[in-house]
């Protein structure tokens, strides 16, 4: 059996060190990042549609690439993202208010009412490469009118940034995030999110400036938004935030090994039990770099996983049929399309290190801490999907204690029974109420809301037919599941 990492310190390393939901860097201090394969790719300046789940990184990257000290830590610590030293990201769009860099919600809505949303775009791109006079310094509407009223003076001023930026050998990277949030229901996003898109689109016939576009998976199938000429050049270099189980591992390792107040200790046992040598830095942050076998191999990550929490999920000689920690726990977290949020990973892990633990076990977290931490993580997700699509709690109330997998006629039922159709058409005629958007195959009656949780990754179609839900959601929406971890109460 390996020996288990130091009790107090790993319980400690867990609380502090893993990411929270918080996005925005904490004022100077830089919060430690890792970086997987993919999430390289989507930092890389020429990739600039990047779609994510929930969870997934979106807005943690907006916010890490516009703070300085963050970027350059990214740039020195992960050289593979391809980000160059030299250069210059500002942000286009999202949370919280910066009516010097980009307009807020109700400003586009004021602007939309005058003018094609594509011009508002190219006056924020004007606005991040400073072009001279007579461009406007202040006023939105003043800098979008003289975008619409001097089209040839912006294709000079832009040309000659460009060309500035080149010989300087630097790129300019205008960031956009939470595009979700441009307008109060979906039909009003989706002109002014297909702007932003044609915009980025024409901005590839640059050299030197680029926009990178982080968005939901929903957004990036919408085929309205990019229902534009060349669309599909935008697409083919898409970009997806996934996180692999090693990715999902090497995160927690980089984290509690790089934990301020227990990071030495638990290094030093990795060292001395499992030969794992960590490589300090002098760089921002003074972090220490993960090892290799951390990063990439699934038998060493099980091993010192299972010197956390024990090699089982239940007790005796039966426990290993209850399955194995390091696959169990990433299993019970997946969505519909098997991808794992490290938000919800990382809250699951937290709460299991805030159960207490049961006397003379050995290992800093109990196999009952890792189920309470799902049942934790599932509550988070289903909150963001409430808030992300408020129709959602309508849809899911009347299944509660429905056991799956089971017949999509099970559903219907219990939806017939509760008139969830009409009572989604009537909401449906105030759509401000229902941001982004009702369900869009509502029309269809029961078989459309199927076709919709099935759509958001809620529901899995087994190939016999029936419906299964993955445990992420189950749990906090109060579905049943024959052995599987107990409903939130």
């Amino acid at each position: 059996m390996p020996a288990p990492l130091p009790i107090s310190n790993t319980r400690e390393a867990l609380r502090n060190s893993l990411p929270g939901i918080e996005t925005q860097p904490a004022g100077n201090k830089i919060p430690f990042t890792y970086v997987p394969p993919s999430h390289a790719r989507a930092l890389d300046p020429e990739n600039s549609l990047v779609v994510g789940i929930r969870g997934a990184g979106k807005s943690f990257w907006w916010s890490a690439l516009i703070d300085e000290n963050h970027r350059q830590f990214v740039i020195k610590a992960f050289p593979e993202t391809g980000l160059p030293q030299s250069v210059q990201i500002g942000p286009g769009y999202g949370v919280g208010s910066r009516p010097s860099s980009f307009p807020g919600k109700d400003t586009i809505e004021n602007l939309t009412a005058s003018f094609d949303p594509r011009l508002i775009w190219k006056a924020v791109v004007a606005v991040h490469l400073k072009f001279p006079d007579p461009f406007p310094r202040e006023q939105w509407v003043n800098r979008v009118s003289w975008v619409k009223d001097n089209p040839e003076n912006y294709e000079i001023f832009l040309a000659a940034a460009d060309q500035d930026l080149s010989k300087k050998g630097s790129t300019y990277i205008i960031l956009f995030d939470a595009l979700d949030r441009l307008a109060k229901n979906w039909a009003s996003i989706r002109p002014i999110a297909k702007a932003l898109f044609q915009v980025a689109l024409d901005m590839k016939g640059l050299r030197a400036v680029r926009l990178k576009l982080f968005v939901r998976p929903d957004m990036a199938d919408d085929r309205e938004i990019f229902a534009f000429p060349d669309a599909s050049k935008l697409l083919a270099q898409k970009v997806a935030l996934n996180w692999s189980r090693t990715d999902l591992y090497a995160l927690l390792f980089q984290c509690i090994g790089n934990d301020l107040s227990n990071g030495e200790a638990i290094r030093d046992h990795m060292k001395n039990h499992f030969s794992l040598q960590w490589q300090g830095s002098s760089g921002p942050g003074n972090y220490w770099i993960l090892p290799n076998l951390l990063r990439s191999d699934e038998g060493k990550q099980k091993e010192l996983f299972h010197a956390i929490c024990g090699p089982a999920m239940a007790s005796g000689e039966s426990g290993y049929k209850r399955g194995f920690p390091y696959t169990w726990l990433p299993n019970h977290l997946a969505d519909g399309r098997g991808q794992v949020s490290p938000r919800s990973f990382a809250a699951a892990l937290r709460t299991a290190a805030e159960k207490e633990l049961p006397e003379n076990w050995p290992y800093p977290l109990h196999y009952k801490g890792l189920q309470s931490g799902v049942q934790s993580a599932s509550k988070i997700r289903v909150d963001e999907i409430r808030e992300d699509f408020p129709w959602v709690n309508d849809v899911m109330s009347p299944l509660q204690r429905i056991s799956v997998p089971c017949l999509p006629d099970d559903f219907s039922k219990r939806w017939k029974n509760d008139n969830t159709v009409a009572k989604l058409l009537q909401a449906a005629e105030a759509i401000d109420e229902l941001p982004p958007f009702p369900p869009q195959h509502l029309d269809e009656g029961e078989d459309g809301l199927l076709k919709d949780l099935q759509s958001f990754d809620l529901i899995q179609v087994l190939a016999d037919g029936r419906i299964q839900m993955p445990d992420v959601y189950r749990i906090a929406f109060r579905l049943g599941r024959k052995g599987g971890v107990k409903p939130v109460r």
